[in-house]
């Protein structure tokens, strides 16, 4: 029994990576065991099956959520920004390129 109940729970934690002919295996497996009856077999991996499922839609729901979140946090850039941004840099340089092009002092 307690082998049956470490089964189940290892079955349960990898339920989002099994499909149904994994899991089919393996009620099989605890069929041939007489852990469960054959009877119960095809309603026991119709459930796992479908538990598995709804995990694997619970997760897609997450990761949607996580990325919906994750772009509202980021501002993207407007062309306007760009623009701006590439006149001040064109504005930085051209003051550079004056102040190199004049002779230094002996105040300077």
């Amino acid at each position: 029994m307690a082998g049956l109940v470490e089964r189940g729970f290892l079955l349960g934690l990898g339920a989002l990576t099994l499909t149904r002919e994994k899991v089919t295996r393996f009620v099989d497996e605890l069929v041939r065991e007489g852990e469960v009856k054959p009877e119960e077999s095809k309603r026991l991996v119709d459930k796992l099956v479908a538990k598995g499922e709804e995990e694997r839609e619970e997760l897609r729901k997450l990761i949607r959520e996580e990325v919906r979140q994750a772009r509202a946090a980021v501002t993207p850039a407007s062309r306007q920004d760009i623009e701006e941004l590439s006149q001040k840099i064109d504005e930085l340089a051209a003051k550079l390129e004056g102040k190199a092009a004049k002779p230094k002092t002996e105040k300077e």
